[in-house]
C-alpha cells in the first residue's frame, strides 16, 4: 500500500471585482488569486473498504491555534470556529468520493488532514485540500494529473479548486486569473515573489452572507490594469490597481476589520486589503524581513485575539510525496 503526502498552500486575492450577478444564482468575478506558503498537510492512502475514513486535527494543536485567537478550551472542548468537520461537508470528502465515483474505484481512502489555514477566511484552504486530495488520489490510481477528468472533478466541487490542482509539479503556476464564477482560469506566467503578513481574527465571514449584502457594480472595474502592472513586475503599479469588490458588504457585517486593516497599514505595509470574501487581511511587505519584523511587532500588539503569519508567493499546486510501504 502507497502513502502519498502533500502540503496544500493558502490563497490570497490581489485582485478582485464582481461585474455581474448570474441568473443561477452565483455571480460573475474577476479575480487574480495566488498562493502562498500557508500551508495545511495532506496524507491520503489506499484502504480495502470502499469508504473514506477523514481524521483532522490543528497543527501544532488546536490549543496553539486557539490561544493565539484568544478562544477559550479550558472546559476541553474544541471552540466553534475550529471546528473541523469529517464527514461528506468536508471538501476532501466530497472530492474523494467524486473521483471514486468518476472513475469506478471500489477501494477507499484513509486521509489525515493537519490544519494550519483557518476557515471562513477568504484563504480557500478547503479548496486547496480538496484538490490536493484529488491529486494524491490520481498518484495512487497512477492517472495523470493533467487530465481534463481530474479538472472536472475540481470545478464540481468548488471554484476555488482547479487553481490548486495545476499540474501536479513544481512548474505549476503560482498565480491565475479567474473569470465566469471562477472556474474559468487562465494561469499567468509572470508572478513577481511578493512578501505578506496575513492576519486573521477570531471571527470567521460567511461567503453568502458577505454576497448577499453586496451591491453589484454598475460600472465594474477590469483586472487589466492590475495584470500588466504584474506583468511588467511594477509593484508600484500593482499596488495602486488591487482592490476587493467585497471589502465594503464584509466591513458592514464586521465593522472591526477596519481596525485591523488599519493596524497592518500603520506597521508600514502597503497596500492592505481583505482577500476573498474574509475575514483574513493582508499587507504587503517590501521583503521578508520587514514582513518578520512587523509581525512580530503586531503579536504584541494584537494576541490574543488575532492569527499572524509571514507569507511569499508560492506554485499552486504542490508536488507530492510518495512513501511505498
Amino acid at each position: 500500500m502507497t502513502v502519498v503526502r502533500t502540503s496544500p498552500p493558502a490563497k490570497l486575492n490581489l485582485f478582485l471585482e464582481i461585474p455581474a450577478r448570474r441568473d443561477d444564482g452565483y455571480h460573475e468575478i474577476d479575480t487574480v488569486m495566488v498562493a502562498i506558503d500557508w500551508r495545511d498537510e495532506l496524507e491520503i492512502e489506499p484502504i480495502p473498504q470502499g469508504r473514506i475514513e477523514l481524521t483532522a486535527s490543528w497543527l501544532p494543536s488546536v490549543e496553539s491555534i486557539a490561544g493565539e485567537l484568544g478562544l477559550d478550551t479550558s472546559d476541553g472542548r474544541v471552540p466553534e470556529l475550529l471546528r473541523i468537520p469529517t464527514d461528506g461537508s468536508n471538501l476532501v470528502v466530497r472530492a474523494l468520493d467524486a473521483f471514486r465515483a468518476t472513475f469506478g474505484v471500489k477501494t477507499g481512502f484513509r486521509v489525515r488532514l493537519g490544519k494550519r489555514i483557518p476557515a471562513g477566511a477568504g484563504m480557500g484552504g478547503a479548496s486547496s485540500d480538496a484538490a490536493h486530495a484529488i491529486s494524491c488520489a490520481a498518484q495512487i490510481h497512477q492517472i495523470d494529473n493533467s487530465s481534463r477528468v481530474l479538472h472536472e472533478i475540481a470545478a464540481s466541487i468548488g471554484s476555488d479548486v482547479p487553481f490548486f490542482l495545476g499540474g501536479g509539479g513544481p512548474e505549476s503556476a503560482v498565480a491565475a486569473r479567474a473569470t465566469g464564477r471562477g472556474e474559468r482560469l487562465l494561469p499567468l506566467q509572470i508572478c513577481p515573489l511578493i512578501h505578506f503578513v496575513v492576519a486573521y481574527p477570531s471571527v470567521s465571514l460567511s461567503t453568502a452572507g458577505v454576497y448577499a449584502q453586496l451591491n453589484v457594480p454598475q460600472h465594474p472595474v477590469g483586472s487589466a490594469s492590475f495584470l500588466q502592472a504584474m506583468d511588467r513586475e511594477d509593484r508600484e503599479s500593482m499596488g495602486r490597481a488591487m482592490m476587493n469588490r467585497l471589502s465594503e458588504p464584509a466591513l458592514k457585517i464586521l465593522p472591526q476589520l477596519s481596525e485591523l486593516l488599519e493596524s497592518l497599514w500603520q506597521c508600514g505595509l502597503q497596500p492592505c486589503q481583505l482577500t476573498g470574501s474574509g475575514s483574513a487581511c493582508f499587507g504587503i511587505a517590501k521583503d521578508a524581513e520587514q514582513a518578520k519584523d512587523i509581525v512580530k511587532r503586531l503579536k504584541t500588539e494584537l494576541q490574543p485575539g488575532v492569527l499572524l503569519r509571514v507569507a511569499r508567493t508560492v506554485p499552486a499546486a504542490t508536488p507530492i510525496e510518495i512513501e511505498p510501504s
